[in-house]
């Protein structure tokens, strides 16, 4: 019995503990694998949703104010230099314009929007509403950006292509213009825009691209004299 007990109390060998090492070690490994590329799947599927909503809010932020663009003489506007065209300048990467929205029974006026990407690749949305007037001045003023002035912003992507051209320009016969800015005889010839919003805020994943036709019911239409009623 004593030997029995002598032989039971012997250990393992260092063979023994060499194999059993190596065996956690391929196990643990292979656990470490599955857990790598689930977490790069997870932060992939991560990164592509938020570029997807990035450039889902842009497209329609953009689309549904250019959409409102409109001269402010459609709008009984009456100051000088401001009822030309709808738009005051675009760009290949920025644009501004009048838009009526916010607006309700024309008692606050046109705001002058803009949308612009840095070149670090944040889109920003710019909005400034007319100065305070009375209900039935339509003479419509606008303060220069700075200390006193109201001027409200806000980021609708960021990680934004800077080697594509988000805005294209047509007129009414469906023909771009090829020089850009758009110069002063230009502006009020803008009929429609193309709108490419390019997203890449990851490495993990391709980006996201969203294109759209925004058609610009307002901006070239001419404000039509009632006939009276004879």
């Amino acid at each position: 019995m004593m030997r029995q007990l002598k032989r039971s109390d012997e250990g393992v060998t260092l063979i023994e503990m060499v194999v059993v090492i190596a065996i956690l070690s391929g196990v643990l490994a292979m656990v470490m694998t599955v857990i790598i590329a689930a977490q790069k799947n997870v932060n992939g599927n991560s990164a592509r949703l938020d570029q997807i909503q990035q450039g889902k809010v842009a497209m329609e932020s953009m689309s549904k104010t250019l959409r409102t663009a409109v001269r402010p003489s459609q709008l009984n506007a009456t100051c000088i230099g401001c009822d030309q065209a709808a738009f005051l300048q675009g760009n290949a990467r920025s644009v501004q314009f009048y838009a009526n929205i916010n607006n309700p029974a024309n008692i606050v006026g046109p705001s002058r929007v803009s949308y612009t990407v840095s070149n670090s690749g944040v889109l920003t949305e710019t909005l400034q509403a007319p100065n305070v007037h009375s209900a039935t001045d339509y003479n419509y003023q606008y303060c220069t950006p700075g200390p006193g002035c109201t001027v409200t912003s806000r980021v609708l992507a960021r990680g934004v292509s800077l080697s594509k051209t988000m805005f294209t320009y047509y007129d009414a016969s469906n023909n771009t213009f090829s020089t850009l800015p758009l110069a002063s005889t230009d502006l009020p010839r803008v009929d429609s825009i193309d709108i490419i919003v390019n997203v890449s805020s990851s490495a993990q994943v391709s980006s996201t691209t969203f294109t759209q036709r925004v058609t610009l019911p307002n901006a070239d239409a001419v404000q039509q004299t009632a006939v009276p009623t004879p």
